[in-house]
This record gives C-alpha cells, structure tokens and sequence, in this order.
C-alpha cells in the first residue's frame, strides 16, 4: 500500500501542475482558470457529505484501486486531447472533476482504514511519503515535462496511476471497514434542520466560520496562481512547478508548528497569529509581485500557505474547545464539509475579483480578508489553552 500511496501522489503532484498549465496555456481569463481548481476540490465535500456505504466498507482496497484508476482514465483523456490540440476549458474542468473524485474516494477509503485499525500501514508515515511524492517529485516534474510537451505529462500520469491502482488491487490482505470502529455515520445523521449537511456542535459555528473564511481566501490564491506566477512573476512551467512544490512544503511546516504554537500562545492567540501570517504573507506577495523579483514573492506565498494550514490545525483543535468535549462523527463531519465546501466557493470569488480588479490585487484583497478575520477570531472565538495532543490532524485546505 505504501507503493500506491506514493505513486498517486506523484500522479496527482503531476495532474496539479500539467492542468493549470494547461487551462492557463487556452485562456488568461481568471474566472476559466479557477473554474479547473474549484472542479478539482469540489468533490471533497460531497464524498464527505455521503459519509461511509456498504461497498466502501466491504473492501477498501477496491476502493482505493478505483480512485486511482479514475484519475487515470481522466488524465489519459486529457493527454490525448492535448496531444492532438483539441483540449478546451470545459474538457479540462470535466477532467479535473473527475481526478477529484478519484482523490476523495481513495483519501475517504485511507481515514476510515487507519480509524478501523486496519493493521497494513494506513498511518501518518504513510500519509508523508504521499506527500513527499506530491510535493517532492509530482508537482515539479509536471512543470518539467510540461515544457517539453504539453500533453506529456498527462500520458505518463496514465502509467503512474496504472502502477498504482494495481498496486493497491494486487494486495493479497483485503483492507475491511468496521461499522462502528469511530468513522463517520449514514448521511442522514445529525443534518442540519432544512438541509442535507451535518449539523455543527454546539459552540464551534465561530470557529468554523472563521476557518472556512481562511479556507476561501486562501484557495482564491490558488485558483489563479499559475496566471500570477507566469504573468506577474515571469516563472517559466518549471520554475512554476517548483514554486507549487515550496507551498506544500510550506504547507507542511505550518502544520507542524501550528501545535507549538497553540502550546506556547494559547489556541486563539495561534488562531489569530497563524490568519495574520497568511494575510500579510498574500497581502506582501501581491505588492511585491514583480517578474525582477519573483524569490520574494515566492517566499511571501510561502507564508501565506504555511499560515493557511496552521489555521486549519488550530481551528480544529478549538472545536473541541468551544463544544467543551472531543468533536467527533457528524459534527467534526460538519466542520470538515463547511471548511470543504469553502475551497471551489473561494477559487471562483477569486476568480470573479481576478476578472474585475486584476490578479495582483485579487491577491491582496484574499490577505486582507485573513487579516480581518484574525481580529474578529479574536472576538468571536472563546479563547481557552487546549493540550496539545487534539490539534495535530491532517487537514485539506487549498
């Protein structure tokens, strides 16, 4: 399983990088651009709402070997679009929704594994050797291989994802759910009343909002970052790729300072600091954002997604804090899909206000939104020190 995990994320390290480049080679129209992003993170939520089913519990290895044989298929259709100059925006975004399906199947079949006891290696280590693939080789080597041919690396991502999925189907030990092993309810549980989302606990509706306006401003970045790097910063598809490398980087150490920080200053106080540093680090990228020095740029778009994880981590870690017990099933369901859903919402604000007041500006305005929200977590958020052990989770913010 750690052989599919890590070639998945290579693919999907590739996908990332070949797709906005792709989406940014057919059209400089930022609302077009994000629309491919927003597809892509769509379906997070959505798995998430469907909560667990019988044939995901039946055999999770199916499960896993299916997400990564849809990405597959859909970077295989791609490819070829390309390869014979017929690829379009909405082909792209169909593609890109697909691929996103794919990643929330196998990461839903991945948690529930590791929260039924599994017992085959579904464990953090094996979450951080999918991200070193991510990060380390998949997204840099799709701007690599980009720039020698704009359909290549969609046609090798076909052969990744295939050692992947059979990775995953050629384990001999199937990888069984249980029921009541602590993974998410029916879908029916604890909706909110009118709707078909789950209902926040009591208390967390604050620090849920203020993550999800995080999450939002955050992924507005993202949506159309590959237009700012090579119009405002002058990257190349490369230089492209390895600036997505050095945010999930960044990503990650937020998410490994966000529990000494909360154990140092308190959760709010983190709270707070963590949405001024991702505010001022988007707030300085946008200002700076010159082709004659894009190293600080980069850097200040490092801050702002290190900032943007560190967030999440402590945000969650608050839940438990304003509920005053441990948040779990359709509650911490509720906050998972609130702050989900806010990643294809932000991605197509962003690329509203990208269309109307430029890029470089859209920029900005998404810091300044997380430095307003750090001084209102400050008022709205109860502030109280939580041990550390709740705050370390792995979240999926932009």
């Amino acid at each position: 399983m750690r052989r599919s995990l890590v070639l998945a994320g290579v693919g999907d390290g590739m996908a990332a990088t070949a797709l906005a480049l792709v989406a940014a080679g057919l059209t400089r129209d930022p609302l077009a651009v994000a629309a491919v992003f927003a597809a892509q993170h769509l379906p997070w939520a959505v798995v998430a709402m469907a909560g667990r089913s019988a044939w995901v519990d039946a055999d999770r290895r199916t499960v896993l070997g299916l997400g990564v044989t849809l990405r597959a298929v859909a970077v295989a259709v791609v490819g070829l679009l390309t390869l014979g100059g017929a690829e379009t925006v909405l082909a792209l975004v169909v593609a890109a929704l697909v691929i996103g399906v794919g990643e929330a199947l196998a990461d839903r079949a991945e948690s529930d594994a590791e929260v039924a006891g599994a017992g085959s290696g579904f464990d953090q280590g094996l979450r951080r050797d999918a991200m070193v693939g991510l990060a380390v080789v998949g997204l840099p080597a799709g701007g690599l291989v980009y720039e020698l041919a704009a359909a290549l690396p969609f046609l090798l991502d076909v052969g990744v994802f295939a050692l992947a999925a059979l990775a995953a189907l050629s384990l001999r030990t199937p990888l069984p759910g249980s029921p009541t092993a602590g993974g998410d309810p029916a879908p029916s549980a604890g909706l909110a009343r009118g709707t078909g989302v789950p209902a926040l606990a009591p208390g967390t509706a604050a620090v849920t909002l203020v993550v999800a306006v995080s999450s939002a401003a955050a992924s507005a970045v993202l949506g159309v970052l590959v237009l700012f790097a090579l119009d405002d910063l002058g990257l190349g598809a490369p230089a492209f790729g390895l600036l997505l490398a050095g945010l999930a980087g960044s990503s990650a150490l937020g998410a490994l300072a966000a529990p000494s920080v909360g154990r140092v200053v308190g959760l709010r106080a983190g709270l707070a600091l963590a949405l001024v540093t991702s505010g001022a680090g988007y707030v300085a990228a946008g200002l700076v954002g010159e082709a004659s020095r894009p190293l600080v740029a980069a850097v200040a778009l490092g801050a702002g997604a290190g900032g943007s994880m560190a967030v999440a981590v402590l945000g969650r870690a608050l839940l438990h804090v304003g509920a005053g017990r441990v948040v779990e099933g359709p509650q911490l369901l509720a906050f998972h899909v609130r702050v989900w859903g806010c990643i294809p919402v932000g991605a197509l604000v962003g690329g509203v206000a990208a269309r109307m007041l430029g890029v470089p500006a859209l920029v900005v305005a998404s810091g300044l939104v997380s430095l307003v929200a750090a001084a209102a977590s400050l008022v709205i958020v109860a502030g109280h020190v939580l041990p550390v052990a709740p705050v370390v989770h792995r979240e999926k913010i932009g």
